[in-house]
């Protein structure tokens, strides 16, 4: 089990979350349209605060699962751009990842290129079966996960598309 690390791709960098990064995450998560599939509403600068604060701890209060988040950043302007994340059970080393770039961002290739540098990295940490659950409508995350490899399994948990790949 490898530490949390920066990981950098040609056009950005993955930093490890942090609480501290709330406040330019907040803009980030601002507009509405982000969560059109996703669900929910954007947070107050509180709840981020509250949800990176139980996130940044790295794992469930039973040690089962751990949390792998980080922010993506524009490698040259190092601007906040999304996030990536993986819950990773241990037994067996399974991960089930999410990316979100913010709107503003979105259309670059951003979530492509985040998604496949954290699952290179999953793979490396010895993770054997990577999945995504994606809403069956959104389209662009659809065609995240196909890039990644994944193969949409038919399985529909709360809504949206189970997508898998095994090692």
């Amino acid at each position: 089990m490898t530490s949390l690390k920066l990981i950098q791709t040609a056009r950005l960098c993955l930093e490890p979350l942090r609480t501290e990064h709330a406040g330019e995450m907040l803009d980030v998560l601002s507009d509405d349209r982000l969560y059109r599939f996703i669900g929910g509403q954007p947070p107050t600068y509180a709840e981020l605060v509250d949800q990176y604060t139980r996130q940044v701890v790295g794992h469930s209060a039973d040690c089962s699962e751990r949390w792998l988040n980080w922010i993506v950043r524009e490698a040259e302007t190092q601007a906040a751009t999304g996030y990536v994340q993986a819950t990773v059970d241990s037994e067996p080393a399974v991960a089930a990842v999410a990316w979100v770039i913010g709107t503003r961002h979105q259309g670059r290739g951003y979530a492509t290129e985040a998604a496949t540098a954290m699952v290179a990295w999953l793979r490396a940490d010895g993770v054997g079966r990577v999945m995504a659950d994606v809403h069956p409508e959104h389209h662009a995350s659809n065609a995240v996960a196909r890039r990644l490899g994944l193969a949409p399994t038919g399985e529909i948990v709360d809504g949206e598309l189970r997508w898998a790949y095994d090692a």
